[in-house]
């Protein structure tokens, strides 16, 4: 199931279609033991689009629903995080080596550093082996029946575009504020945001695919620069730690030195990308977005139907006058 929203049936059944195909693919990938690695990636993708979904949709949603299916999605992805954040570790290593040109040797602490999450990798995977994958299969299952009977208040845009602008806003304000402190933690947060707002414009691509899908690609690299600097961040919190050695004082410090070259560079596109992507204000932005839905479906609604069903009223017999 793609992961569009459908502008020719109600916004219900649209977000109820794509909910269920993620949860379809999520279990498909998870149950799939030879390349558990993979299938564990390809379920917290899944997750995290749910999550968007869910954000999307609050303002439509009785609260205990948003925050119990909120919650039970959150608790799975971080039950599957372990095996894959020390993979995302040891990629970062390997763009920092790709990406060094100073000629600096810092092999030492790299190595140690990669042999220690390579290690830490095995055990999440063995215990992702042993009960975390069967506990998230059984999760997602028990998550079906509530995203079968998802329903928004009303049913029709007017949520979806309060919760686009609210996203918008939140995403808006805390680019504002991580760019001006630029600590690493503000960053993060902001990233969040950014995800969130490039797999929306994912679900609405439909309605306008041209500037949508353009904002998706915008978001989505974005979001990328994002998570390469927390993987660094993490990197540097790791090798800082005092209890934990992987090299001598001065290489150490020659990879701190590194990381802080990488991390500059990241937050010069960042800026770049971020004041282009967030320029426009909320309001506009979600009266804008709710403009190309409604010509969408009025479209879709003018369109002849093409699906064999015999409207019910069509099946009665003539009767006599």
């Amino acid at each position: 199931m793609s992961y569009i929203l459908d502008s020719a049936i109600s916004p219900s059944e649209a977000l109820r279609r794509v909910a269920l195909g993620q949860l379809d693919i999520a279990q498909t990938a998870l149950s799939t033991p030879p390349d558990r690695h993979s299938g564990v990636h390809s379920t917290r993708k899944c997750l995290k689009r749910l999550r968007s979904l869910l954000v999307l949709a609050r303002p439509g949603l009785p609260e205990p629903i948003f925050a119990h299916l909120n919650d039970e999605v959150t608790r799975i992805a971080r039950s599957l995080a372990p095996a894959r954040d020390a993979q995302a570790l040891i990629d970062a290593i390997d763009k920092l080596e790709k990406d060094d040109q100073s000629g600096e040797n810092t092999a030492t602490p790299i190595q140690s550093l990669r042999g220690w999450l390579q290690k830490r990798r095995h055990v999440a995977e063995q215990n992702l082996e042993r009960s975390a994958a069967s506990d998230a299969l059984r999760g997602l299952r028990a998550l079906r029946p509530a995203f079968a009977s998802l329903c928004v208040y009303p049913n029709d845009f007017s949520p979806l575009a309060k919760g686009l602008k609210r996203c918008y806003r939140a995403s808006r304000a805390s680019s504002g504020h991580a760019l001006l402190t630029e600590s690493a933690e503000d960053l993060h947060e902001w990233r969040k945001g950014v995800q969130h707002h490039w797999r929306q414009m994912q679900l609405l691509t439909p309605c306008q695919p041209v500037d949508l899908t353009s904002r998706a690609e915008g978001a989505r690299a974005l979001s990328q620069i994002l998570g390469d600097d927390h993987d660094i961040a993490l990197l540097v919190r790791l090798i800082s730690t005092p209890t934990m050695m992987f090299g001598s004082p001065e290489d150490t410090a020659a990879f701190l030195k590194r990381c802080r070259k990488r991390h500059k560079a990241l937050r010069r596109e960042a800026r770049a990308h971020g004041e282009t992507l967030f320029v426009e204000g909320a309001r506009s932005f979600a009266k804008r977005i709710d403009a190309y839905w409604m010509k969408a479906a009025e479209k879709a609604a003018a369109e002849p139907r093409n699906d064999n069903i015999v409207a019910f009223g069509e099946l009665r017999p003539n009767r006599a006058g």
